[in-house]
């Protein structure tokens, strides 16, 4: 359900939502004929329209980019555009269509134009707002921005549009179904998998192309890298974003030279949350969103509410509140679960369950015409159980870990195009902070709570540029991006043996703390030498450095002694006598010490990493491509400072590898676009994409063993295989 308009309904409506954002009953009353702020935001979009009659052009240019593009004028079905590749304004792109047809145009209100033929006197004047008075229009591109479009469930146009092995979940195919969590939207994702090994936990770990975890897939929140890694059964990575409040979900399944592949091996994932717009109908100066599911089968809630204002022409701000509580499900009535899936309690399928808590602050700022702020702060609180069943045990046969995440992402972002050819600037800063705190019973209780903490501090800058040459429209994006990772890992209780020594790092180390640091530049020229051919190239160089120490144990030798446990005190002599002394208390000592060691670890790298297409169109509707890309992933905290045991008091059963190397891949890609209108009726639409892809990782990071048979203990190392082919569909396992 949306709302908007008057300011009265909006406080009627939000009266009885789960607290709605006091903002909305605080703003001043404005009236509803102005033109949007919008209307002249210098957003750019994506396009690769190659000549063609001029009204197919018109309309490709508003599937595009979400604007509604009107007209009453006759357009000669002999008339043809230009052919336009690349980002542009949406100004930007009709002056280069319109060029040499003798056809103007205005921006006529929020995210809409009319064209204009200055010698055609029928078309009139050009009023005001958004409201325009037309005998006949020939055209209504009425997708409200450029997350939605032709494809499937909603899939914008502009993805069968580019070269590339891309996918797109639009608004309509995130609203089209309740979800019990964010990686359900992944399914229909071609390439694309979700890991379901802790159905409970929240946390999305995505896998693409056979490549998971560790940051091999860079993941991120309105471009904020998502970094968190915790040991444990199944996948290492999570992140955690509510779908109430996400809009778009962007899919790169190849590395590029460009912002979010910097430390990446197999491709990247963005969430990217509302904004105003998606909130505000045009013409109006606040708008709102509310949604509420329940359902069978322990799906108890799951509700949010969120609302934009316009504050002015120039300001605008949004908030949500979001709710979901799942429950423990039941499993299914046929067949049976095996004797080590006693995961379950009578028919109910036990720490399956989930609370979760979300909220969204966004303000957005016109500072000029031709500079926009945007600020965000996005909290997840995630509560939920994890372990497992078993009827041998006490306490019913229950051992239980409550488990708690709350991550805060906020992002800044300046994006400024004065309107020319040379700047088109784009910068970005964010801040990740992630907290799981655990506190478990049973067996489990040894560890006591335990905290895991790990945030990122990143930002990019980038600029494109577009310049006509001899042999073609040229046009050349290229920044900088980095990023810094910080982990801690800590206990509320330590473990120390009787004999006196301190283990507490072996129950830390599996999630280890550390440092690490990436950096990358970046460039990349797209050229059209002709109509039907593009010619992509680019380059980037990632750097990185890891620094932190860990402690292992060794040398084990078995003792026979005591410990003492009180130094007792001698004789206390005053004007009355001596007291009597009182001795030490010793405690007898059998068993194995291992000597502590701390390895420090100081290691840094960097490499250049190229990559190219070069994309055919030899009909409008056809465009067949190849491409081909080098990635680079440095070793991460978890990686670099893995140490200690299972969740216990075990001795090495993990050791770190200060000598670990990067991995690097090596991906071939080729594939074809199909984007056509109008086959059998004037308004149908034939979208597809098909990519195939052949990837080569060399010095892959994965679990060995090691055997020291003078110590005693096996030591699991991370080591590194000499050459693994991804497209062999074997996963990572953490």
């Amino acid at each position: 359900m949306r709302f908007g308009g008057g300011r009265g309904v909006a406080r009627h409506v939000a009266s009885g939502l789960i607290g709605i954002l006091p903002l909305i009953t605080t703003i001043p009353a404005f009236g509803q004929n102005n033109v949007d702020a919008t209307a002249t935001t210098p957003a750019t979009y994506p396009f690769n329209i190659s000549a063609k009659p001029l009204a197919a052009a018109i309309a490709d240019l508003g599937a595009s980019s979400g604007w509604r593009i009107l007209y009453t004028i006759q357009l000669a079905p002999d008339m043809r555009s230009r052919p336009l590749n690349g980002n542009y304004t949406v100004a930007q792109a009709l002056a280069q269509l319109l060029a040499g047809t003798g056809i103007t145009y205005r921006i006529t209100g929020p995210k809409a134009a009319l064209l204009i033929d200055p010698s055609q006197s029928r078309a009139g004047p050009v009023p005001s707002g958004d409201g325009v008075q037309l005998d006949t229009i020939v055209v209504d591109a009425a997708r409200s921005d450029n997350t939605t479009g032709s494809g499937y469930q909603g899939t914008p146009d502009w993805v069968y549009q580019r070269p590339a092995a891309i996918s797109v979940i639009s608004r309509e195919a995130i609203e089209s179904s309740p979800t019990r969590n964010a990686r359900d939207l992944l399914d229909n994702v071609a390439g694309v998998y979700a890991n379901r090994s802790a159905a409970q936990n929240p946390g999305i770990s995505v896998n693409i192309r056979g490549l998971q975890d560790q940051d091999r897939i860079a993941t991120m929140i309105d471009g904020a890298r998502q970094n968190f890694q915790r040991s444990g059964h199944g996948a290492t990575q999570r992140t955690y974003v509510d779908t109430a409040f996400l809009r778009q979900i962007d899919v790169e399944k190849s590395t590029t030279s460009g912002v979010g592949s910097a430390g990446a091996l197999g491709g990247l994932v963005n969430f990217r949350t509302f904004i105003a717009d998606d909130l505000i109908k045009p013409g109006n100066q606040y708008g709102g969103v509310v949604n509420a599911t329940t359902g069978t089968n322990a799906y108890n809630f799951d509700g949010s509410t969120a609302a934009a204002v316009r504050v002015s022409e120039r300001f605008s701000v949004l908030g949500g509140v979001s709710y979901k509580n799942i429950g423990a499900y039941d499993i299914g009535k046929n067949g049976t679960i095996g004797d080590g899936m006693k995961a379950y309690d009578g028919n109910v399928f036990l720490f399956s369950g989930q609370e979760v808590f979300s909220t969204i602050l966004k303000a957005e700022a016109l500072t000029t015409e031709d500079v926009k702020i945007t600020i965000g702060w996005l909290h997840n609180d995630s509560r939920y159980n994890t372990g497992n069943y078993d009827d041998t045990i006490a306490r019913g046969g229950i051992l239980k870990s409550s488990e708690q995440v709350a991550n805060d992402t906020f992002t800044s972002a300046v994006d400024w195009n004065p309107g020319n050819d040379i700047v088109d600037l784009k910068a970005k800063l964010y801040y990740n902070h992630l907290k799981n705190d655990t506190v478990s019973d049973g067996a489990f209780a040894l560890t006591g709570p335990s905290n895991f903490v790990f945030s990122t501090l990143g930002g990019s800058v980038e600029n494109t540029s577009r310049f006509a040459t001899g042999i073609g429209a040229l046009a050349l994006n290229y920044g900088v991006e980095a990023f810094s990772d910080t982990g801690k890992t800590t206990l509320q209780r330590g473990f120390v043996a009787g004999n006196g020594v301190d283990y507490s790092s072996t129950l830390t180390g599996g999630t280890p703390s550390g440092n690490r640091d990436v950096a990358s530049g970046f460039g990349t020229a797209t050229l059209k030498p002709a109509e039907w051919v593009t010619l992509i190239g680019g380059v980037r160089y990632d750097w990185y450095h890891v620094a932190g120490n860990a402690t292992i144990y060794g040398e084990s030798q078995e003792i026979v002694g005591q410990r003492m446990t009180n130094p007792g005190r001698p004789a206390i002599c005053n004007a009355r006598g001596c007291g009597a002394a009182v001795p030490p208390t010793y405690v007898p000592i059998i068993g194995t010490v291992y000597r502590p060691y701390n390895l420090d670890v100081d290691k840094s790298g960097g490499t250049w990493l190229p990559n190219f297409t070069v994309a055919f169109q030899p009909v409008d509707w056809l465009q067949p491509f190849v491409k081909y890309s080098k990635s680079y992933r440095p070793p991460t905290i978890m990686e670099s400072f893995l140490n200690g045991g299972h969740d216990a008091n075990e001795i090495n059963g993990y050791a770190p590898n200060p000598f670990l190397r990067p991995e690097r891949g090596d991906t071939y890609e080729a594939g074809f676009n199909v984007l056509a209108n109008g086959i059998l009726t004037e308004r149908d639409t034939v979208r597809f994409k098909a990519v195939g892809f052949y990837r080569e990782i060399t010095d892959y990071i994965s679990f060995g063993q090691n055997r020291e048979c003078e110590q005693r203990t096996t030591i699991h190392l991370l080591r590194q295989s000499q050459r693994r082919h991804a497209n062999e569909g074997r996963r990572d396992r953490g």
